[in-house]
C-alpha cells in the first residue's frame, strides 16, 4: 500500500482501509493520508492528478495528513492539506467556542427590539455566531416559535432518546390546506456533526425572515408545503460532544464491542431487516448498529413519526463534512428501479448544483455506495419503505473536518438554505412522476 501510494502514477481507487484480521492497530475509512507518505503540498497535487485517489486513514504517531479531495474532475482538487493534531484542534477550537459562547450572552434578549419581535432578522443574531449546546438550540427555536405562532409549531415529543430525553420536532407552514405536500429534514443524527446542525437551525431562520419579510419565492414554497425539521436527533451525543468527547458519533446506549464501550450509530440502525448489519465484519466502533433495527427509542420513535406524516414527498438527512450529496443506495448497487433511478440523479444533480453557487464550493452528487457500501442507513431504509416513491438525500455539508470555524456558519448555512429550497422544487416534480406511474 505504501508503496504504491509513494508513486504519484499508481492508479487508486480507496474506498475504505481495514487493519488486518488480529491486528490492534487503530485504523480506520476517512479523507487523510500517512505524514510520511504524502508529505507536501507537491506531493498531494500530484496524487490528486494523477487519478482515483478517493480516501485513506491511518493513525502516525498521534498525527496524521488531513486532505479532502474532490472526486468530479480530473485533475482533482485538494481541498485541504495540514499537519492535523486532532487534539490539539480539539482544544483550540474548544476555547473560541466557549468564548463566543460568553460574548454572545444575552442573544435571546436581542430577538426583542424595543418590546417588540416585529423588525427582527434572526438570521443576524448573534445566535449564528457561535456554535450552541443544545439548550441554547432549543431557547432560540422555541422563541421563534413563540413570537410567529402563524408560521412554526412545536411538536414536544415525537421520539424519545436512550437518556430519556424528549426528542421535539417543528413544523413550518402558512396555511392548513390539507391538499399540501409534506417534507422532512432532519440533522445531527450523528453527535459529532455540529456544521449540519448549525446549518440547519439557520435554514429554519431563513425560513421565518423570508415568510415574515412576504419573500415571493418562500411564500410560494410554503403555499405547496409544509416543512418538517428534528433539529438534533441525538441529543444525547450531541450534549456528550459538549461535555466530554468533541468526536463521538454514536448514541449514548453503550454496549461493548471487542472490549470497548460504544454507541449505536443511529445511521446504522434503521430498516428494512434484509439490508441490516448484512457484513458484521465491517462493524467498528463508530459503526455499531445495535441489535436489530429500529432497536432505539430515538429511531423507533422517528420512524412512527415520519411514517405518519400525510402527502410526505420527500426526506432529508444532514451530515457534515464533505460537500456531498448523496442518494440511495448505501445497501447495494445503483440507484433503484426505472423510472426512479435516473429521476433520482437527476434530483441530486440539481441539488448539488443549487449547492455549489459560490466559486469556492463545489458539492458532488452521487449515490452513498460510491463513497462506501453500508447497511442499515436512514435514507435507504426510507426510500425503501416509500417504494422508491418518495425521494429521500443525504447532504454532507461543505468543508474539511467535524472540527469547523465559527465564521463559516452563515456562508454554509445560506447555501444550505438554497439546496433545500431546491430539494423542495424536485421534490414537487418527483411527486408527479410518482403519480404517472
Amino acid at each position: 500500500m505504501d508503496a504504491a501510494l509513494q508513486n504519484p502514477h499508481s492508479q487508486l481507487d480507496i474506498r475504505r482501509i481495514k487493519a488486518i484480521h488480529g491486528s490492534n492497530e487503530p485504523v480506520s475509512a476517512d479523507t487523510r493520508v500517512r505524514a510520511d507518505v504524502v508529505g507536501s503540498d507537491k506531493d498531494v497535487e500530484a496524487f490528486a492528478a494523477a487519478g482515483e485517489l478517493h480516501s485513506t486513514t491511518e493513525i502516525h504517531n498521534g498525527k496524521h495528513i488531513h486532505g479532502k479531495v474532490s472526486t468530479t474532475s480530473a485533475p482533482m482538487k485538494v481541498r485541504k492539506h495540514k499537519e492535523y493534531d486532532e487534539s490539539a484542534v480539539v482544544a483550540k477550537d474548544r476555547g473560541e467556542v466557549m468564548a463566543c459562547l460568553e460574548r454572545t450572552e444575552g442573544y435571546l434578549d436581542a430577538l426583542t427590539k424595543n418590546g417588540s419581535s416585529d423588525h427582527v432578522v434572526y438570521t443576524e443574531s448573534p445566535f449564528f455566531e457561535c456554535f450552541r449546546p443544545s439548550h441554547e438550540v432549543f431557547d432560540f427555536l422555541d422563541t421563534l416559535t413563540e413570537q410567529n405562532p402563524q408560521f412554526i409549531t412545536k411538536y414536544e415529543n415525537v421520539s424519545v432518546t436512550h437518556e430519556g430525553r424528549a426528542i421535539p420536532a417543528f413544523k413550518i407552514s402558512t396555511t392548513e390546506d390539507p391538499s399540501k405536500k409534506t417534507l422532512y429534514t432532519q440533522a445531527l443524527i450523528h453527535a459529532r456533526e455540529w456544521q449540519a446542525g448549525a446549518a440547519t437551525f439557520y435554514t429554519m431562520a431563513s425560513m421565518i425572515d423570508d415568510l415574515r419579510a412576504g419573500n415571493e419565492a418562500a411564500s410560494s414554497l410554503f403555499d405547496k408545503f409544509d416543512w418538517y425539521f428534528v433539529p438534533i436527533v441525538n441529543i444525547d451525543g450531541y450534549q456528550y460532544t459538549w461535555e466530554v468527547d468533541r468526536m463521538w458519533r454514536t448514541n449514548r446506549h453503550l454496549t461493548k464491542l471487542n472490549g470497548e464501550d460504544v454507541g449505536v450509530d443511529l445511521n446504522r440502525n434503521w430498516p428494512p431487516e434484509e439490508y441490516f448489519n448484512l457484513d458484521p465484519s465491517d462493524v467498528d466502533s463508530e459503526t455499531y448498529p445495535g441489535e436489530y433495527p429500529l432497536s432505539e427509542p430515538s429511531t423507533a420513535g422517528l420512524f412512527d413519526f415520519i411514517t405518519s406524516l400525510e402527502s410526505l414527498s420527500g426526506i432529508l438527512d444532514m451530515h457534515t463534512f464533505g460537500g456531498q450529496v448523496l442518494r440511495p443506495f448505501s445497501n447495494q448497487p445503483g440507484s433503484g428501479a426505472e423510472p426512479f433511478g435516473s429521476r433520482m440523479r437527476a434530483l441530486g444533480d440539481s441539488v448539488g448544483r443549487a449547492l455549489s453557487t459560490q466559486p469556492d464550493v463545489h458539492y458532488q452528487s452521487e449515490t452513498g455506495a460510491y463513497l462506501y457500501k453500508a447497511y442499515g442507513c436512514f435514507d435507504d431504509g426510507m426510500f425503501l419503505q416509500y417504494n422508491l416513491t418518495v425521494p429521500a438525500l443525504t447532504i454532507e455539508v461543505e468543508g474539511g473536518d467535524f472540527v469547523s470555524p465559527q465564521s463559516t456558519i452563515r456562508p454554509v448555512g445560506k447555501n444550505i438554505y438554497l439546496g433545500l429550497r431546491q430539494f423542495a422544487h424536485e421534490a414537487l416534480e418527483y411527486s408527479k412522476l410518482v403519480e404517472q406511474v
